[in-house]
């Protein structure tokens, strides 16, 4: 909702503007784009919400300056993926923490340098494949682009507060909300949409209240506007991603991870080093399977707390592990709860493809090789593991609620 407020409010033009201004081409959007998603997620923990508003915001800016959309799209779920690991308001990375008997704060500050290490490369990945991958031709993008002005980038302000609001312990939801308060108020108070784009009631017959702003008459009666847009183009998704984590719950009271952790104890966590590689890679497997990140976590935690104790692995070091492979991996495979819901803005009824034309739809499957932040973390840790970067034991560092206790 907030991000459909923004966009009836002329963000993109603002943002088409500013790149414009800037001289933010189309060969280094996807990497800016990168480092503002990421930044973005960061802030207000969650890379869900931070896809959501990039692909509806950034996403089209980019593309009707040139970007390659495959590239762009991937760039967005990167930044997502640093955002998801790095935040300490994240619930992936209270989950870890939690599970791991690790304090949040030394949770955070010792996956830091897993996530620069990552990060660096991938952005220098993004300006080369930028400069390589050319963009698409859309029909009135010339148009668009000689039209924008500058007045629509006062939406940046509407995001400072949600991320401000957010940096400060409030609930994301009051964030966002008060970020689509400020939304709301700016689109008027501007002349940047009428009331009747932000909500509007559509009635068969004039009556009393046809001559307010958000009532029009109609053939059929109905709501429209960026509110009830932004709410009602999710509701497939939210149905799918309650009927994963169902089945998520269904294999664990099968016994099937109990299964599979019962095998990798015995027979093949038999060292240290033997011991992190099963974590990384029965992470990335549980979640290849579940794919909404946090219910992944949640469901392989205990497993991942149990083999690292038994070889006297720190917390934070499994909580790394643990948080690095899920955040990773949600949103690189097609059928990601994090790819999904970017999808999802593309294809909803309100869509990018509905309002840009089926060039502004990526396949999810072409993104997969692109999303250069969340493979490098998984290679990264695939390789610490081995090598044994990072690597702690219990003995070396307490976290403060374990001391505490």
């Amino acid at each position: 909702m907030f991000a459909q407020t923004l966009q009836v409010g002329g963000f993109v033009e603002g943002l088409i503007f500013a790149a414009d201004a800037l001289n933010v081409g189309a060969a280094t959007f996807p990497a800016a784009a990168f480092v503002l998603c990421g930044l973005l997620a960061t802030g207000i923990g969650t890379g869900y919400g931070a896809t959501v508003a990039f692909v509806t915001l950034f996403f089209p800016a980019g593309v009707l300056i040139g970007a390659n959309p495959v590239l762009l799209f991937a760039a967005i779920l990167s930044g997502a993926v640093f955002g998801d690991n790095l935040a300490p308001v994240s619930d992936t990375t209270i989950v870890s923490a939690v599970t791991q008997d690790a304090d949040i704060g030394g949770v955070v500050a010792s996956r830091f340098k897993y996530a620069i290490v990552a990060a660096v490369p991938a952005f220098a990945a993004y300006l080369i494949a930028g400069s390589v991958m050319s963009g698409v031709e859309l029909e009135g993008a010339v148009a668009l682009r000689e039209s924008a002005n500058a007045l629509g980038l006062v939406h940046l302000l509407s995001m400072g507060i949600v991320i401000v609001t957010a940096v400060a312990g409030r609930h994301i939801v009051e964030a966002i909300s008060w970020g689509l308060l400020v939304a709301v108020g700016f689109n008027l108070l501007f002349g940047l949409s009428s009331a009747s784009d932000i909500v509007v009631f559509t009635v068969t017959e004039a009556g009393a209240l046809s001559g307010l702003p958000v009532v029009e008459v109609g053939e059929t009666a109905g709501v429209g506007g960026s509110l009830y847009a932004g709410a009602v183009g999710f509701f497939p998704l939210i149905v799918l991603t309650l009927l994963i984590v169902a089945m998520a719950q269904i294999m664990i009271r099968g016994g099937g991870f109990e299964a599979i952790q019962t095998f990798l104890l015995d027979r093949v966590a038999t060292t240290v080093r033997r011991a992190e590689l099963t974590m990384v890679l029965g992470t990335a497997t549980i979640n290849g399977m579940i794919t909404i990140n946090t219910a992944a976590e949640i469901a392989i935690a205990p497993y991942v707390a149990r083999i690292g104790e038994k070889f006297n692995i720190n917390g934070y070091r499994r909580a790394n592990i643990l948080d690095a492979n899920t955040s990773a991996l949600g949103y690189i495979f097609p059928w990601a709860g994090g790819v999904l819901v970017g999808y999802q803005v593309m294809v909803g009824p309100n869509g990018l493809g509905a309002q840009y034309g089926s060039e502004m739809v990526v396949n999810p499957i072409e993104v997969v090789p692109y999303v250069f932040h969340g493979w490098f973390l998984v290679a990264i840790f695939v390789l610490a593991a081995i090598t044994g970067f990072g690597r702690e034991y219990i003995p070396d560092r307490v976290s403060e609620e374990v001391s505490r206790a």
